[in-house]
């Protein structure tokens, strides 16, 4: 089976170039959400404290490839300032994040368009993803059925579903193996060079970066081809499957 497997935020949908604003309305929130269930803290104190647990979250995330669920973040600094954490409070959390994350999303122009031709030409279609503060996976999934993305997938594989993040090969190799693909016939699909075209190429697939503004430059990592334009990447399969 060949495949043609993609990442989701800022390949697929586009969220916020910027997340340090939307990362602090959230926090701000969360605070709102810990007085609200008995917590007397000082609001810069809590605001820093869960803001220095994001930022040294994403350090051990990047240098360990390992995924950290935004409940058990939440969890942890509710209780540090004095609050009796139930399941709906953490959901509510949750909520309060991925509220902030959608409040600038729109679906990359000519996606529909593209997966339709993908899968017309015979492509088992698949998602590896990270996703944003750990969300559990329920959280994406209702992006991409916001936007009828959803019914164009085979398999779908997420950070916080493995314990992973990319470019730990076990995330791609879950994929290809889930749709019973071999790497030298799949295609992967993403905006980032030190995630998704290192994750790739690590594991044989070929690499395409779908240029993007969340991009950071890194000579050291060269994909096998970049796509500005959903019909580049069409143009890129109909040359693979021609040889």
């Amino acid at each position: 089976m060949k495949a043609a497997v993609f990442d989701l935020g800022h390949t697929l949908i586009d969220y916020y170039s910027n997340w340090e604003v939307p990362e602090l309305n959230a926090i701000e929130r969360s605070y709102r959400l810990a007085v609200e269930n008995g917590s007397d803290a000082e609001p810069e104190k809590f605001q820093a404290d869960l803001k220095k647990m994001l930022v040294d979250g994403r350090a051990r995330k990047e240098k360990e490839l390992v995924e950290i669920p935004l409940y058990q973040v939440l969890d942890t600094i509710f209780q540090r300032f004095g609050c009796e954490v139930t399941d709906e409070m953490l959901v509510e959390g949750m909520d309060i994040f991925y509220g902030v994350l959608v409040e600038d999303r729109r679906l990359v122009p000519g996606t529909i368009e593209m997966l339709d031709m993908v899968r017309e030409k015979g492509y088992a279609i698949g998602l590896v993803s990270d996703v944003a503060w750990g969300l559990p996976s329920e959280y994406p999934q209702r992006d991409m059925e916001h936007f009828h993305l959803i019914e164009y997938f085979d398999d779908m594989v997420f950070s916080t579903d493995v314990g992973l993040r990319k470019p730990h090969p076990k995330m791609f190799k879950i994929a290809m193996s889930n749709l019973g693909a071999d790497a030298h016939r799949s295609v992967f699909v993403g905006n980032s060079l030190q995630c998704d075209v290192k994750g790739a190429l690590g594991v044989g697939m070929t690499a395409v970066l779908k240029r993007s503004d969340y991009y950071q430059p890194d000579d050291s990592i060269v994909p096998d081809a970049n796509v500005d334009r959903w019909s580049d990447l069409i143009a890129i399969l109909d040359e693979k499957d021609s040889l």
